[in-house]
């Protein structure tokens, strides 16, 4: 079980987190980075969480299916080229690629249905994709807080990836239940409130 039991889960939206509720508060941030960055930002002042729980869906860039836990984050929209920084580092913020051990999320304001153009010219591989995570992680750096993710492959990332997202999205909540219940338990934050 992990020792961080005054945690909080962030989803982007309610039909991701169905089932979810009985384990700790939750947090629908809507789509996209700054929507995520205003709603987890309002739910740390709120909630004082010492872990922030990410779960979502995410498009599938390499051959993956099922539910997988995030090992490192890129911001893959950054891209700022043309000033000689590497596609997914912010500029004078001391940023790196990370080195690939694990999973690596790329995430972005664009819906990715073509990797190979979308993706283009980024130092790492990415084996999936969204639009919050990276942002999430961002938010919790800077308020010192733990922050994990955890991704439930809904689509490949091509050009079906809208109708095989709208088809797949509740699908992974129930293995991201069995993980909070087999890993976190309830948090006590929750517990306080019952």
């Amino acid at each position: 079980m992990d020792s961080h039991k005054n945690y909080i889960i962030v989803t982007a939206l309610a039909d991701e987190a169905e089932e979810l509720e009985q384990f700790a508060p939750l947090v629908h941030t809507g789509i996209g980075k700054v929507n995520a960055c205003i709603k987890l930002y309002e739910a740390i002042l709120k909630y004082q969480p010492e872990l922030v729980i990410n779960y979502g869906t995410a498009g599938g860039i390499t051959d993956l299916v099922g539910l997988h836990k995030i090992a490192h984050f890129v911001q893959v929209d950054m891209d700022v080229r043309g000033l000689n920084f590497p596609r997914g580092i912010t500029p004078l913020m001391n940023e790196k690629l990370p080195i690939k051990n694990g999973l690596v999320l790329g995430t972005g304001d664009s819906f990715i249905t073509n990797a190979d153009k979308q993706l283009e010219g980024l130092g790492i591989e990415i084996d999936l994709v969204d639009m919050e995570a990276y942002a999430l992680k961002k938010v919790c750096e800077h308020h010192t807080i733990n922050f994990e993710a955890y991704k439930f492959i809904s689509d490949n990332a091509n050009e079906s990836a809208g109708e095989d997202w709208s088809n797949a999205v509740k699908n992974g909540t129930h293995l991201f239940a069995d993980v909070l219940n087999k890993n976190y338990g309830i948090s006590s934050i929750k517990k306080a409130k019952l």
